[in-house]
């Protein structure tokens, strides 16, 4: 039996489509369920104020205020808050945030690769004929 979808969620169709992804394929408890619907109502603010900020179709990071002053929009610092609450939340609810790293051929560059790749020619150089 799933989770019950509270009545907030159920009044939105952007959180209840929301509640559907993050409780898809995972195993919550019934007590988990304020948990949830508050991580909805980020997610749904963070909507809000991507959609408030792309009003005139470009998206808007600052505006002119009645003494001609430049001031950052609102929604900047919504949308900021908004992110540190969503992954306080994921972690809260173990819902892991990151994207599945992709296997890559190259080997990760460390310092140790750096300074082995600087002695490999520093020799190579050494040893051509002059």
């Amino acid at each position: 039996m799933g989770l019950d979808k509270p009545v907030s969620i159920f009044a939105s169709e952007f959180k209840s489509r929301k509640w559907d992804e993050l409780t898809e394929g995972r195993d919550f408890a019934q007590s988990d369920s304020p948990t949830l619907e508050l991580l909805c109502q980020w997610h749904a603010i963070v909507a809000r104020c991507m959609d408030d900020m792309d009003a005139s179709g470009d998206v808007r990071v600052a505006y002119m205020n009645d003494m001609g002053d430049l001031k950052a929009m609102p929604q900047v610092g919504m949308l900021k808050q908004a992110s540190a609450e969503i992954r306080a939340l994921n972690k809260q609810l173990g819902i892991n945030d990151e994207p599945e790293k992709k296997p890559s051929g190259a080997r990760k560059e460390t310092a140790l690769y750096v300074i082995q790749a600087n002695r490999e020619k520093r020799v190579a150089r050494a040893s051509r004929p002059a």
